[in-house]
């Protein structure tokens, strides 16, 4: 994999970020019990938007908020004012409104939202996002029983995330895996994801010299693409945030040839 398409200060600061979900989760763990009954759920649709409720508690939500501010703090001392200001001036309210742009990522309400108050752009859905991704890995094990029977299309079938890497076994089984529930689903080997187009003769791959263990699956009917890593034992039991951070070179060649949703 590249090291160099992602800078090491940046990898350290998303490990970190990481680590602190891991904390966050383990907490939530012990504080929300999800019962989802698959019977009541419409399997071409994601679990989240499907629930009835919020999965996320506000006051919880603040927690989550807090710990991931206080690891951006540490990683970078020149985002501690802007840090400073969305934390002593953040309302239940506004937490409640991250909360739902954060699930519909609702990128203009944070890019008004960081406006109104004179931070850095991309900071409040940023914090937003990360402190989310925890709740969405809780209700994501609550699903694992039965997410192989969701049928979703082109989307994670827990949060609804758009699939962008997958991981291929030994023996070719391919696994799609999200990075931000990290819920991991079977899918047809030789399958578009994307548009379910199952002609094998309509996919092919990008592969990137000197890597063995990565490339690019393309499909010729909707010209998108999906990252897949071979398990190995430097990927075996890694993070598919981490994995789709450091093949986001990957991402830069198939969008370079034109492939991608915004092409």
């Amino acid at each position: 994999m590249n090291p160099n398409a992602v800078s090491e200060e940046y990898l350290t600061l998303q490990k970190n970020i990481m680590e602190a979900q891991k904390q966050i989760k383990k907490n939530l763990e012990q504080e929300l019990e999800f019962a989802i009954d698959k019977e009541e759920l419409e399997k071409n649709i994601p679990v989240v938007p499907q629930l009835n409720s919020t999965p996320v508690p506000v006051k919880l939500y603040e927690d989550a908020v807090m710990k991931i501010t206080q690891v951006l703090n540490e990683s970078n001392e020149e985002l501690s004012n802007d840090n400073k200001v969305l934390i002593e001036t953040l309302t239940l309210e506004d937490l409640d409104e991250w909360i739902n742009g954060a699930i519909k990522f609702d990128t203009e309400y944070f890019y008004q939202f960081s406006k109104d108050k004179e931070v850095s752009e991309w900071l409040p859905h940023f914090i937003a996002e990360q402190a989310l991704r925890p709740f969405m890995q809780v209700i994501a094990d609550a699903c694992a029983p039965f997410i192989d029977e969701m049928e979703v299309m082109g989307s994670c079938p827990c949060c609804g995330e758009p699939s962008r890497i997958g991981k291929l076994k030994k023996d070719g089984q391919k696994i799609l895996h999200c990075p931000r529930c990290e819920s991991e689903w079977k899918q047809k080997r030789l399958q578009c994801v994307h548009c379910g187009n199952d002609k094998h003769e309509n996919l092919f791959y990008i592969n990137v010299e000197e890597e063995e263990n990565t490339s690019i699956e393309v499909c010729k009917s909707c010209r998108n693409y999906l990252k897949l890593v071979k398990i190995d034992r430097q990927s075996r039991g890694k993070q598919a945030a981490l994995l789709d951070l450091e093949t986001i070179h990957l991402d830069f060649i198939a969008q370079d040839e034109g492939y991608g949703e915004e092409h």
